[in-house]
């Protein structure tokens, strides 16, 4: 497992090295001083890109942080609101 210091390398490095990506950001308890660190903090990180379809396309990019254990995603989410029935009552 990656220390936090590595993982923020990373974050950064991948930034460094994709020309899309124009600005990162960093948000949630992490970077909250009024919340005690735990080991159960996650990173929350926003990529500010000038295409955004090159990202939201394919997810393949993901990999280079490593293997996938979970992941939420806005696609999966909309694929299953729109085939939602709705019952008139």
């Amino acid at each position: 497992m990656r220390t936090p210091e590595e993982f923020m390398d990373l974050v950064l490095t991948f930034a460094r090295d994709n020309e899309h990506i124009r600005m990162v950001g960093m948000e949630g308890s992490r970077v909250n001083k009024n919340i005690p660190r735990d080991s159960f903090q996650d990173f929350d990180i926003t990529y500010f890109v000038d295409d955004i379809g090159i990202f939201t396309e394919d997810d393949g990019w993901i990999s280079f942080f490593g293997s996938i254990v979970m992941m939420q995603s806005r696609r999966i989410w909309s694929f299953f609101r729109q085939r939602r029935k709705v019952i008139p009552i």
